[in-house]
């Protein structure tokens, strides 16, 4: 994102190294990462963090931003652009410390994230992928206008476990 977006105490910012701390702080929980993908360990170590700063900085080909609450990294954003055919769709992924959760923070974020991905990517329509059971962030996506398109049976094999995964979409206006 090339501009910060400040709300209050919540800012949406680059990620730095020096944020290593307050990422496994934040991630290092059973409850964040049961609903992510296996890329997102768990437990979640320093080293971790350090290649994922590294990775968003340096390799990464969309956009992730640090969720600052009150000056301290609590979770993380991103948008990321899909290729050939798709070149016109992008893949919204986010996930927040459980301290934080059913405080508005995400739905807010997530608002913000949609208008700035409309304004500044030439894109017409913004994914994300949820698993089975994941009700919070379900409720996230409705309350930021995203609408369900598909339940896709069994498509995730997470801990031993086949989910749904639920496609939601936000179209351009």
């Amino acid at each position: 994102m090339a501009a910060e977006i400040d709300k209050g105490c919540i800012l949406l910012r680059k990620w730095k190294f020096g944020d290593e701390e307050d990422l496994v702080k934040s991630a290092s929980d059973l409850d964040v990462s049961r609903f992510l993908k296996n890329s997102f360990p768990y437990p979640y170590t320093h080293k971790d963090a350090h290649r994922w700063i590294h990775f968003v900085n340096h390799v990464a080909k969309g956009y992730f931003m640090a969720i600052e609450v009150n000056k301290e990294v609590v979770g993380c954003i991103g948008v990321e652009q899909q290729e050939d055919v798709f070149c016109k769709s992008a893949e919204l992924g986010y996930w927040i410390g459980q301290k934080y959760w059913n405080r508005g923070i995400m739905t807010h974020v997530v608002k913000e994230t949609v208008d700035h991905a409309f304004l500044h990517m030439n894109i017409v329509r913004l994914y994300a992928n949820v698993f089975e059971g994941n009700i919070g962030s379900v409720k996230v996506l409705e309350k930021a206008g995203f609408v369900q398109e598909a339940v896709l049976k069994n498509a995730v094999y997470k801990n031993g476990n086949y989910l749904d995964q639920l496609i939601f979409a936000i179209i351009r206006r």
